[in-house]
């Protein structure tokens, strides 16, 4: 008996020496909660949807973490700033981005590592025309480059100071851009786009403070730095001109509206923004199979306790789906639609408050003759 103690005792102690497996691995949603950043709803929830979007889907951001290096994030439209009449005067200061930094932490989960509200990817006056001359095309304004995942390596702005320059790749240190010109745009590869922080005229109203560049901070080199220490310095000790940081995902759906009054052309904002327009969560229910809507509305009951999502489908089946609001066994639900989507299931349409939302149909029930006598006890 006393050996069979020891034996199970060694056991025990062996297991405990063995690491703790990570719950998370390369390629699953991940679920950030960004609630301490962002406080508008809509705006948070979709950051959080597409960070978690990105990190099922798109495999350079996958390959950049797995690596050790750092996924930057910019999505447009969804600061704050947003809410301010005189900020999201995008024709004066741009601060209508947020920007993101995940790493993988030591326990093999991904980590928020910076964050920032005070954000531009886009350029100032973009019909300056002037600020550069194509071949073929003749005066342009500044490049916006277009929605995408680029990577990201380590450069000095105007040969000065530190700073993170996107490219295609290594050996490509070109990427695709829009230029507007008096007869329209153009589309074509730009250079020397970068990552940096704002010059110190960026509040005067008519000041060129960037030409295709995407900012960080508020002029301070110092909020600029947070980033490089949460990217570059994350990896090498000193600095070094062409390092590998990342990649960086630009998203601007949020903002669409706002650059088509921006930029007069639409035809040119569908151009930045089409790299991006699959992942609009719109998507998905563009490719279920059938939908079948109801006049008035069904009324029905929760089978078990479940989840109001945002698309008709699990958070496992498109990262994009989100929990809206978690029905109770028994309580009623109002549906206007069903319909099956991409896996063949049967989901139906309800609202939470103003919002559409959807619910798993075997979740469901019919309503009972009795349900009435039993809300008179909750």
């Amino acid at each position: 008996m006393g050996k069979f103690l020891s034996l199970l005792l060694c056991l025990a102690l062996l297991i405990s020496c063995v690491p703790a497996a990570s719950a998370y691995e390369i390629g699953q949603a991940y679920q950030f909660d960004l609630s301490m950043f962002i406080e508008n709803t809509h705006r948070r929830r979709y950051v959080e949807m597409m960070l978690s979007w990105y990190l099922a889907k798109d495999q350079a951001v996958q390959d950049t973490l797995e690596q050790g290096f750092t996924a930057l994030f910019f999505f447009e439209g969804c600061s704050d700033n947003m809410d301010d009449e005189t900020l999201s005067d995008l024709s004066y200061y741009r601060v209508s981005a947020v920007c993101v930094a995940v790493r993988l932490h030591e326990n093999g989960e991904p980590a928020l590592t910076y964050f920032s509200e005070k954000c531009s990817t886009l350029p100032d006056r973009a019909h300056q025309y002037g600020a550069r001359v194509l071949e073929d095309v003749g005066e342009v304004g500044p490049a916006t480059i277009l929605d995408g995942t680029y990577e990201v390596y380590s450069v000095r702005h105007g040969g000065v100071y530190e700073a993170l320059h996107l490219r295609t790749s290594y050996d490509d240190a070109t990427i695709p851009a829009v230029y507007l010109s008096p007869d329209g745009f153009t589309v074509t590869r730009a250079t020397a786009i970068n990552i940096h922080t704002r010059t110190g005229n960026h509040v005067i109203r008519g000041g060129m403070w960037s030409a295709g560049c995407l900012l960080v901070g508020d002029g301070l080199y110092s909020s600029f730095a947070e980033l490089m220490d949460a990217s570059y310095y994350a990896v090498y000790d000193d600095f070094d001109v062409g390092r590998r940081v990342g990649t960086v995902t630009i998203n601007r759906q949020y903002l669409r509206q706002e650059m088509v009054d921006l930029y007069i052309f639409e035809d040119a904002v569908d151009a930045i923004l089409e790299p991006s327009s699959h992942l609009l969560p719109e998507t998905y229910t563009a490719s279920c199979t059938s939908e079948t809507r109801y006049g008035g509305g069904a009324l029905m009951r929760a089978a078990q306790q479940t989840d109001l999502m945002t698309l008709p489908c699990s958070t496992q089946t498109d990262p994009r789906s989100l929990p809206v609001k978690t029905l109770s066994k028994g309580e009623k639900v109002r549906l206007y639609a069903s319909i099956i989507n991409t896996r063949g299931s049967v989901w139906y349409e309800t609202l939470s408050g103003d919002e559409v939302c959807y619910v798993y149909a075997p979740h469901l029930r019919e309503e009972k003759w009795y349900d009435w006598f039993l809300d008179l006890f909750k």
